[in-house]
């Protein structure tokens, strides 16, 4: 049994003359102890009527304060359940190459691995043409990856048969494929081109995810190559679109994230369903 008191509200003096509206500066006082933890991921807050009654405001006014942190993605709302802290998204720097473990690894957090198949299949023409494959022949590895014992991004990797042919699949519960590249097949990886986009759960997917079906996503395409150019694994990771945020350091004069249509993007759109394919 946990010995943490219950969260409780300090009343807000509206006397100031900044204009704020109310909801507003409720909404600040509750982000302010989301962010400093005196409120955690997973507590519930108290009712909106004992909230008003801290606050010395009506129900409305908590409840667009609420809504407004419900918009914002800190707070969610369940029937029967009442309002509670979300989890803090994970935060995924788009800086050196490094394999998903190696990202969570360095954030401290607990990664475990899942794989749900491992399987020749026919890849579509895109795909061929992006790993620049002899035949429509490749081995699709698909994982689900949870960290700190949530779901959190379905991972679909496609591989050259000639490299596929050296993976002890049942090594990629516990190590991370860059590194079985690496270590077992001695493939020096050089670099990547990824690209993120926006998309929705299906069906398949959001049950893996434990999320709802049509839910907003972020899918991540990502070519690895060899240090000799060679295309080595062709990445699509999916996640709900609130459980991570992508970020990067950009400097002056040097290259870094590029703002491209999906109209003029035409190696990322696919037609294929790269979650559904494949064994299980």
């Amino acid at each position: 049994m946990s010995d943490r008191t219950p969260w409780s509200p300090q009343r807000i003096s509206f006397s100031r003359n900044d204009g704020l509206p109310k909801y507003l500066a409720i909404a600040r006082a509750l982000a302010l102890a989301i962010t400093e933890e005196e409120l955690t991921a997973g507590e519930t807050l108290p009712s909106q009527k004992e909230l008003a009654e801290s606050f010395g405001v009506t129900v409305m006014t908590v409840r667009q304060a609420v809504q407004t942190l419900t918009d914002q993605g800190l707070l969610s709302t369940e029937q029967g359940k009442g309002t509670y802290v979300r989890s803090r998204p994970y935060r995924l720097e788009m800086g050196p190459l490094a394999s998903f473990a190696a990202q969570i690894a360095a954030s401290g957090r607990t990664l475990r691995t899942e794989v749900l198949g491992y399987a020749a299949i026919e890849v579509s023409p895109l795909e061929q043409r992006r790993m620049a494959l002899p035949t429509r022949e490749a081995f699709e590895l698909v994982r689900l990856r949870y960290v700190d014992g949530e779901p959190l991004i379905l991972q679909t990797s496609l591989l050259p048969p000639a490299i596929a042919a050296g993976i002890e699949v049942s090594t990629l519960a516990t190590r991370s494929l860059y590194e079985v590249l690496s270590t077992d097949l001695g493939i020096r990886i050089d670099r990547a081109t990824e690209t993120v986009q926006a998309t929705n759960l299906d069906a398949e997917s959001a049950g893996l995810l434990q999320r709802a079906e049509g839910e907003a996503a972020l899918l991540s395409a990502r070519l690895t190559l060899s240090a000799d150019g060679a295309a080595v694994v062709d990445d699509r990771a999916l996640t709900a679109g609130d459980s991570v945020v992508v970020s990067a350091e950009r400097r002056a004069n040097e290259p870094g994230l590029e703002l491209v249509l999906s109209s003029d993007a035409p190696m990322i759109a696919d037609e294929s369903t790269p979650f559904v394919r494949g064994g299980r």
